[in-house]
């Protein structure tokens, strides 16, 4: 894959994170819920004024947003820079960086244009519950993960094995 296609991933998890937002916005109170699977699954309008999973979100100081404004939009530049450092060829590494790149440009949208992230994916079961996230979080998770199996099962490249052969 050519890098100008690996980058039309973060585009479109991008517009489809706007798109599913707006819907939402548009079509329910804040707060609202309805049922999509009963019991396990519902569309929840919230607002995250703090980071992944509403950590941060309850924090009084006025830094905070500014704070994860900034790191958002450096996290970017950085994604950004490792993708283009590293070879095409390397599937799993760019997929989960476009994904991440895609997600985190999402949120930090939200973040910008309203000081808060609009989130409305709710699943629980029972008493168990996970906090409320988007499709931007979902890119990012899944992003995450295939950095994660890059890393862990990474073959070692010729040079690298050479040297620890070497004892270097």
């Amino acid at each position: 894959m050519t890098r100008s296609l690996y980058f039309v991933i973060p585009i479109v998890v991008f517009i489809l994170d706007r798109l599913t937002k707006v819907l939402i916005e548009s079509r329910f109170l804040l707060y609202e819920s309805r049922p999509v699977i009963s019991g396990v699954f519902d569309l929840t309008h919230t607002r995250n004024t703090g980071v992944a999973f509403g950590f941060l979100a309850n924090s009084n100081s006025p830094w905070v947003p500014h704070i994860l404004t900034l790191a958002s939009a450096t996290a970017l530049i950085a994604i950004l820079v490792y993708a283009l450092r590293h070879p095409v060829q390397n599937w799993k590494l760019q997929l989960g960086l476009m994904l991440v790149l895609g997600g985190a440009a999402g949120n930090l949208y939200d973040r910008v244009s309203y000081g808060y992230v609009i989130d409305f994916l709710d699943v629980f079961y029972g008493t168990y519950h996970w906090p409320t996230f988007n499709v931007a979080d979902s890119a990012i998770t899944v992003g995450i993960g295939l950095l994660l199996l890059e890393v862990l099962f990474q073959k070692p490249h010729v040079e690298e094995v050479k040297t620890v052969a070497a004892g270097q």
